[in-house]
């Protein structure tokens, strides 16, 4: 009997494991910018009039904003961005005149799952360019306040809730006896947890997602905002779900009764469903089974971990009862193996290839969620053993335990839901500086994808004498991949300063030849290797 639980329990864990570990191709669940217009470290010989930004799914415009900086990292512009009408992963915003040097473009969006995302890149006008690498870094790092407020914000909700569905669930169905005082009290603390949480998220949202600082979550203009976007109304619904919920609470004394039953799981479904209508799933295609999986695998985790923590809580009352204790660790069984099967639909929805689980922070910290999730069964396993052999009342430290594990669980995944599951296309140009015969040529490819991309080429002198080039041509060609150099096309778009459209079919180190021609005898050969990337 002993063998056969240690099998079965090496079999779920097994299965956990690979329920991460199956590598699919999927959609992406965040925004990803693919392109813009002007492109990232292009030279351009006017000023644009507008900011285009292309990205790989619909965005959000409702807070979205874009701010030019100059090279010393000051405000010049801030810009709204509106939706394109033809294309709804288009958003432009219209500019006024900028002088020639190097600029920074930072943007913010709001994913299709609400989540905000920023970025930033950076482009020159006239003849020279600047070093505005420190702008860009500072561009795309400023988070803001509101961004540590939010995993606050969700790891509160996540627990909260959890306890609330999973331990009103352990009430009705698991105890025969009246519930205690802790019990009661415990229900009612998470429900007001959950709902202060919900509220809020309302408040905090519009700052979060437009970028803006902590002191505006008074502004009530923001909230209005809010409450146009899919995120608002499904938290709002939330907030009106868990004031209802209050009453199956007053009234649990007839938690026996159908209509309560029937009316509680109802709320509770409700409750998960408008959590998943604002994350990962709500992005995902089919939507209807992303966001049924999910549910579900809210509910499974609800009635396991919510549970436990109402026994750590009231650990006097529950663990006196080997009833209600046998109850869970059969509904706590059954659970793990409804999350292992919603958990294998969501990777498979979710995750693109098993490499991301080691290089990207979404597959990082989901890899540690799950080594975590195995070692909570584990500890269940164990619980489960003693229970039957020694009764509840030898599992005050045990369930203490597993509760830890679980909430730490829980903390990692209030920081998931705001990550990409997916890499993200990168619009990171390639740049480098050749110097040979008194000359010195810049050279960018952006973007430095697969692709069509342009071929930037800046020439001057090294002693810093007046230069005229004549003409550049180029070569690019593939030895990897066994395909010889062909010609490149470049156009004069100012002085000493020539532009090409190149398009990679593949990624690898290519090899670029660039042929300056400084006067009509002399020729002057750069080469270089880039790195083309997926």
């Amino acid at each position: 009997m002993i063998a056969r639980l240690r099998t079965s329990w090496v079999a779920v864990m097994l299965i956990v494991i690979a329920s991460v570990f199956v590598p699919t191709n999927a959609v992406s669940a965040h925004a990803g910018l693919i392109s813009s217009e002007p492109k990232a470290s292009s030279w351009l010989a006017v000023s644009p009039t507008e900011i285009v930004l292309v990205f790989d799914e619909q965005v959000g415009v409702v807070f979205s904003r874009v701010t030019i900086l100059d090279q010393e990292g000051n405000e010049i512009i801030n810009a709204k961005l509106i939706r394109d009408q033809s294309d709804p992963r288009i958003v432009r915003a219209s500019i006024n005149t900028l002088p020639n040097g190097t600029f920074v473009v930072v943007w913010r969006v709001a994913s299709a799952d609400s989540h905000p995302v920023q970025g930033s890149f950076a482009f020159s006008i006239g003849a020279s360019s600047s070093d505005v690498t420190a702008v860009m870094n500072a561009g795309i790092s400023d988070r803001h306040g509101l961004n540590n407020l939010f995993n606050v914000i969700r790891f509160a909700m996540f627990a909260s809730v959890l306890t609330l569905l999973g331990g009103a669930a352990l009430v009705a169905f698991g105890s025969r006896s009246a519930p205690s005082i802790r019990t009661h009290m415990s229900l009612w603390s998470a429900w007001a947890v959950a709902l202060f949480a919900s509220v809020q998220a309302l408040f905090a949202y519009g700052p979060h997602a437009s970028g803006v600082k902590i002191y505006n979550l008074t502004d009530l203009s923001l909230l209005g905002d809010t409450m146009t976007t899919l995120f608002g109304q499904a938290t709002l619904a939330r907030v009106l779900l868990l004031l209802l919920f209050s009453f199956m609470l007053i009234t649990i004394d007839r938690r026996s009764q159908r209509w309560w039953r029937m009316s509680a799981v109802a709320i509770a479904v409700a409750i998960a469903g408008s959590m998943s209508a604002v994350g990962h799933p709500s992005n995902q295609s089919p939507v209807g089974l992303s966001v049924a999986l999910d549910m579900v695998h809210q509910l499974a985790v609800s009635m396991w971990v919510g549970g436990l923590f109402l026994i750590t809580i009231d650990r006097k009352y529950w663990l006196r009862s080997t009833q209600s204790m046998l109850w869970f660790s059969r509904i706590a069984g059954y659970s793990v193996a409804i999350l292992v099967v919603t958990g294998i639909g969501q990777t498979i929805l979710l995750m693109d290839q098993f490499a991301d689980l080691f290089t990207i922070e979404f597959g990082q910290k989901l890899s540690v969620k799950v080594l975590l999730v195995v070692a909570l069964v584990a500890l269940g396993g164990l619980s489960r053993k003693t229970l039957h052999a020694a009764g509840p009342a030898k599992l005050h430290q045990s369930v203490l335990v597993e509760s830890l594990v679980a909430l730490i669980i829980v903390g990692i995944t209030a920081l998931i839901v705001a990550l990409p599951p997916r890499a993200q296309a990168s619009l990171v140009p390639f740049e480098t500086t050749l110097k040979q015969s008194g000359l010195i040529a810049t050279v960018t490819v952006t973007p430095a994808r697969v692709g069509t991309t342009e071929i930037h080429v800046s020439v001057a002198s090294l002693d810093g004498t007046f230069l005229q080039t004549q003409s550049i041509t180029g070569r690019v060609g593939l030895p990897e991949r066994s395909l010889p150099s062909g010609p490149i096309s470049f156009e004069k778009t100012g002085l000493n300063h020539y532009t090409a459209i190149v398009s990679f079919a593949f990624a690898g180190d290519w090899d670029l030849d660039i042929l300056v021609k400084p006067t009509d005898t002399t020729t002057v050969l750069f080469s270089t290797d880039v790195l083309i990337k997926e």
